[in-house]
């Protein structure tokens, strides 16, 4: 609350209330700390219409929430379209890398959200906190959806969560505020386990299942550790086995857990164990198979299962009544974090992947790994069958392989893909030369990250498999010739042309996918769909195999508009009085490595990211917080890197790092400033023109 330090009580307590809010609606859908929760409020100037972000990036599940909160004392908040533009605005501008747009306290978080954009089935969560109900207006809920719907083409990417009052009601109470849920179950073929604790098991008909989400809802799930279920968590595939092989879904799914206060049996339960049982399920809550409920729940409702009787479920009933205090607690994290076996686990017991990995140590003399949890090796030394599979998917003649690779890494392991990349029998020599090709585009973007801003910066970050498929095409190797790639002279050949051939493909890519979906289209949607994958692609290989056409210019950001060299954006500043004497300034680093280093510094010590401007120093006109001396906005940055980092920047634009809070850049302001400086003399022609 320091942006607000100097207002009334009247004033601040409105927006105190407001942010306490935003913190607790992103405690409720991360499970985070009261600290890390305050830590992802972002709302104040310049937050580009988004209250909080928050991340959680682990191997499997990564996902950024982003929450724009409304409140109001009447309790009837609610959402306006035209703020619900700028959220979206806001999203876009995260996506496409403008963080320099965005305040101080995004800063800090930067870094974490290029990390989490950066891994393959991301997850976008936007949540729209209303201390009210939690119905928006249609227009409202138009605008939200279609933004959604851009970027789920290719594959759910994008959900839309709406937390309400009761929501809020619920997070403080915890389960006291819990409704209590009493479930009817009727289990075929049940039996008993005594010992030590009571638990009762058998199957269900998916349909009974399909009716306790109809009559509960979400709230089924309240002490699940997964209570923040949505839709595009489902498992695609349990709606697949239900839709088109009901009669194996018993087989194939590994059931549910429900852990109540106690279970009751019904004037119909059969006292012998095997046959049917009717049971009264007391303060029931399913901890383990939220995902298959809600996929039964789905496939049922939305159609699709044709038969009369869809399949039945394991269903495990446990009964807390005689159990020590913390057991429900035990079973509910159990039975979420023991390791499940995934379609990746058994491609490592394929015979050709032992092959291969025979063939590796055999013919280079490397490690090839390819179990689940073993340690990958050094990159000299070997890779892992996971790298080895993205790499393949980039070489195939279809980009809808590499496209696939960005949706999701699970997608290689399906029947067709993994035998469409892999072949038949793999080739040691093949997949290590195809590894190369992939690192070496990878190191090359990274490269070029480092420098470029915005969406050229997006491009880099996502579109690196897109771009390691043009270059396996424009390369035309022979990937499976039968020798070291160390000692072959037409790898050596190639290996030397990849960075540029990369920068090349980089340009022309950056280029498409303005030309054929537009500026403000999503350029990570555009790299994860199969369909435009294609056509980009084929664009980018017409225009590099045209002897004609003329590369796409390398980004030269911050150019003079009319002279085509940098301005002296100081002295525009400075001469024509442009920024009062000691105005604050706010470093913002503009691309990833800058962010990386910086954003965890300037933490530790927030002056360090801050500058007041003085008119009385031309020629070093910023004196930094951090210690009351004067700086040239380069020098400053340059300092500010070296004492991060240990070790002197490469030549670096320090006016296009600081920023006047809501009004931009050194190099904008000394723009806007020269306008208006042009503008003035213009009038100043005309008048004297008149006099004459």
């Amino acid at each position: 609350m320091s942006d607000w330090a100097q207002a009334t009580e009247d004033r601040r307590r409105p927006i105190f209330r407001s942010r306490a809010l935003t913190a607790l609606a992103v405690q409720i859908e991360t499970g985070c700390t009261d600290q890390e929760a305050a830590a992802a409020v972002i709302d104040g100037g310049q937050d580009q219409g988004i209250d909080a972000v928050a991340i959680s990036a682990p191997e499997k599940a990564p996902r950024l929430w982003l929450v724009q909160t409304k409140w109001a004392e009447s309790g009837n908040a609610s959402l306006k379209q035209d703020e619900a533009l700028q959220f979206i605005r806001g999203m876009q501008k995260i996506l496409n890398s403008e963080y320099e747009k965005f305040n101080s306290k995004f800063q800090s978080l930067a870094p974490d959200v290029d990390r989490v954009l950066g891994i393959r089935g991301v997850q976008i969560t936007l949540v729209i906190a209303l201390l009210g109900n939690t119905r928006l207006h249609e227009d409202v809920m138009s605008v939200l959806q279609e933004e959604c719907d851009k970027l789920n083409f290719a594959k759910p990417m994008v959900d839309l969560r709406i937390l309400g009052l009761k929501h809020f009601y619920q997070a403080i109470l915890g389960d006291a505020a819990q409704p209590q849920i009493d479930l009817d179950a009727r289990l075929e073929g049940w039996n008993i386990q005594k010992e030590p604790y009571e638990a009762y098991y058998g199957s269900m008909a998916v349909a009974d299942i399909a009716n306790w989400y109809d009559e509960h809802g979400r709230t089924l799930f309240s002490k699940n550790i997964r209570d923040s279920l949505d839709l595009t968590d489902v498992n695609v595939s349990i709606v697949d086995t239900l839709r088109n092989h009901p009669e194996k879904f018993w087989y194939f799914n590994n059931g549910i857990t429900v852990l109540c206060d106690s279970v009751a049996k019904t004037p119909r339960f059969l006292p012998s164990p095997g046959g049917p049982g009717d049971f009264k399920i007391v303060g029931a809550s399913v901890v383990n198979g939220a995902q298959t409920v809600a996929a039964i729940h789905r496939a049922l409702r939305q159609g699709g299962v044709g038969t009369p009787n869809p399949g039945q479920v394991l269903v495990r009933l446990i009964s807390l009544e005689s159990c020590p205090d913390g057991f429900g607690e035990q079973v509910t994290q159990k039975t979420n974090t023991q390791n499940r076996v995934e379609t990746r686990d058994f491609r490592a017991l394929d015979h050709g992947q032992h092959r291969l990995r025979e063939d590796f140590a055999r013919a280079l003399g490397k490690k090839y790994v390819i179990k689940r949890g073993e340690q990958s090796p050094e990159p000299d030394d070997g890779c892992s069958i996971d790298e080895a599979a993205v790499a393949l998917a980039c070489a195939h003649k279809s980009p809808e392989y590499a496209a696939r690779a960005k949706r999701e890494e699970e997608l290689l392991w399906e029947d067709r893909t993994y035998h469409a990349i892999f072949g038949t029998h793999p080739n040691a020599y093949r997949v290590w030369r195809c590894v190369l090709v992939l690192r070496a585009v990878r190191s090359e973007l990274e490269t070029l990250g480092r420098t470029l801003t915005g969406r050229k910066a997006a491009v880099t970050l996502y579109g690196d498999l897109l771009i390691a498929h043009i270059i396996f095409q424009k390369l035309g190797l022979d990937l499976s010739k039968t020798d070291d790639p160390m000692a072959d002279p037409d790898w050596k050949h190639a290996a030397v042309q990849i960075p540029e051939l990369t920068r090349t493909a980089f340009l022309w890519l950056a280029r498409m996918i303005d030309q054929e979906f537009g500026p403000s289209s999503y350029v990570i949607a555009t790299c994860k769909s199969s369909e435009r994958s294609r056509k980009v692609v084929r664009d980018v290989l017409e225009q590099m195999a045209n002897p004609q056409a003329v590369t796409p210019e390398m980004p030269r950001p911050y150019r003079s508009t009319t002279t085509g060299r940098r301005m002296n954006a100081v002295a525009i500043l400075f001469d024509a009085g442009f920024i009062p004497d000691g105005t604050v300034l706010e470093f913002r680093g503009v691309n990833r490595t800058e962010r990386a280093a910086l954003a965890p510094w300037v933490k530790e010590n927030p002056q360090r990211g801050l500058a007041a401007w003085s008119s009385s120093n031309r020629r070093a006109p910023l004196r930094w917080l951090a210690d009351d001396q004067y700086y040239s906005p380069t020098g400053l940055v340059t300092r500010m890197l070296e004492l991060a980092t240990g070790a002197p920047p490469r030549a670096v634009q320090g006016t296009a790092r600081w920023y006047w809070p809501g009004k931009g850049s050194l190099v904008e302001l000394a723009e806007r400033a020269r306008q208006e400086d042009e503008a003035y003399q213009e009038e100043d022609d005309d008048l004297g023109t008149d006099e004459e």
